[in-house]
């Protein structure tokens, strides 16, 4: 039988899991991974611990580099490699390597992409700056690093209040530089958390003096050699600084899927089946590329999460691997869960917040408590949680936890919650664990369940 060739399109998370699964599938196989940049195979989301100092060297964020990678695998690895076009129907791919230069056509039997997403950067904060960074790639990291450990320290104003935002508060914090975060709706995580949780993360960071402000950024002010005088807000405000990350959010890059004719969804991901395969038989997609179906609506979302990156990944190197040989990898439904420390806090959630719920048309019914991380005569925390059901059928629909300890595990029940089904009733019978020191005697959870259990009942 002739040997296959798989190519992978895409190294940072996904990518070299499916890989790496593809090998397990097919020992005889001819794999090639493709990447734009120049590492592989690295933790993205650890790049904050780095960009601190907490982490002395990057090359502790790399699990492989293209060396390691092609000897424990046996995939050839091309990095600083442009994929240009794909040709579905005659399998091939025409790639330009960036440092050698000129183009190379490549025949594929299957193609796996993992491209990713992009950091989206607003026309009006587009700047040539060498002080206006973002934080996607982890070129980006060692930037950010640099200029920490070049001293001395300043102001850094954040565009955007998600996790990216959230993090780099969080990694500038602990290196001694002030820190004012814009957003324009004046809450943060706004896509996860409710209104009233939000206010409990904007007021703690407050208390540690970062300056959280509800104006959204219109422009920057550059100086002749480069270097960032202010940052303007719609509101005619003129915030100066030292060093700008915009944090706005992402994007899928589906541009070069979407010229091989592949399908795109109504989220803007890749369209794929249970076994990640797109609209062309021979091309399979995963990671932050792709669309999930919700575990709780049965729609179909993006949720650009590390874990589906690493599942997805190894489904469609099995799938792309396999040949029509043995059983198909699948793809089950997710909960889109999520979470976030900054400056001592953890905030998390899992599932919809009420106000998502309803927007997806479901009558969602939510409460708050405040509690504590563990009994009233053990050193203990403030424990907030907010706890979201469905009115007529009393399932759980989702959970946000903020607090300075028990925030982010207690997260992980109710995502297991969600995905069995359970009800309101079935959170409340969880037969939690008590001790003194870890635990209180009614856990959080317990206690939320028993007040949802109310308010559904009127």
């Amino acid at each position: 039988m002739p040997q296959r060739r798989i190519i992978i399109i895409g190294g940072v998370a996904a990518g070299p899991a499916a890989a790496a699964e593809a090998r397990r599938s097919d020992a005889d196989a001819e794999i090639i991974l493709i990447d734009r940049g120049r590492d592989i195979s690295y933790s993205a989301c650890e790049m904050p611990i780095y960009i601190a100092g907490e982490v002395a060297s990057d090359e502790r964020l790399v699990r492989f580099d293209k060396q390691a990678f092609e000897e424990r695998y046996g995939v050839e690895v091309r990095l600083e490699t442009n994929v240009l076009s794909i040709d579905p129907e005659s399998r091939h791919i025409v790639i330009e390597d960036e440092r050698a230069g000129g183009q190379e056509s490549m025949w594929y039997d299957a193609l796996v992409l993992a491209t990713g997403r992009r950091a989206y950067l607003p026309e009006s904060l587009r700047t040539a700056s060498h002080q206006v960074h973002m934080l996607r790639r982890l070129e980006d990291a060692r930037l950010l690093r640099a200029r920490i450990d070049a001293g001395p320290t300043g102001h850094l104003v954040i565009v955007g209040a998600g996790y990216v935002g959230l993090d780099a508060v969080e990694a500038f914090s602990r290196t001694g530089w002030r820190t004012t975060l814009l957003t324009s709706s004046g809450r943060v995580l706004k896509n996860g958390l409710d209104a009233s949780m939000s206010r409990h993360v904007v007021s703690w960071l407050e208390d540690h003096k970062v300056s959280v402000r509800a104006e959204r950024a219109s422009g920057l002010d550059v100086a002749p050699d480069g270097r960032i005088r202010a940052v303007r807000t719609e509101e005619g405000e003129r915030i100066g600084c030292d060093l700008v990350l915009v944090a706005a959010g992402t994007r899928p890059n589906t541009e070069l899927a979407m010229a091989a004719g592949l399908k795109v969804g109504a989220s803007g991901g890749i369209a794929v089946n249970v076994n990640l395969q797109t609209s062309e038989p021979a091309i399979w997609a995963c990671g932050d590329l792709v669309e999930y179906t919700d575990a709780i609506t049965g729609s179909s979302v993006m949720a650009p999460l590390a874990l589906n990156a690493f599942r997805s990944g190894r489904v469609a190197g099995r799938n792309a691997a396999r040949g029509g040989r043995g059983r198909a990898a699948t793809m089950g439904a997710i909960v889109r869960a999520a979470a976030v420390s900054v400056t001592g806090l953890e905030i998390a959630h899992t599932g919809y917040s009420e106000e998502s719920a309803k927007q997806s048309g479901l009558d969602a019914v939510g409460i708050d408590i405040r509690h504590r991380s563990a009994s009233s005569n053990a050193p203990n925390k403030t424990l907030h949680v907010r706890l979201v059901a469905e009115r007529g059928s009393r399932r759980i629909l989702g959970a946000q936890l903020v607090g300075e300890e028990g925030a982010a595990q207690r997260a992980n029940i109710v995502t297991a919650l969600i995905r069995s089904g359970a009800t309101v009733e079935d959170a409340y019978n969880v037969d939690y664990v008590y001790t003194p020191r870890l635990a209180p005697a009614h856990d959080a959870l317990f206690v939320a369940a028993r007040q949802l259990q109310k308010a559904l009942d009127g």
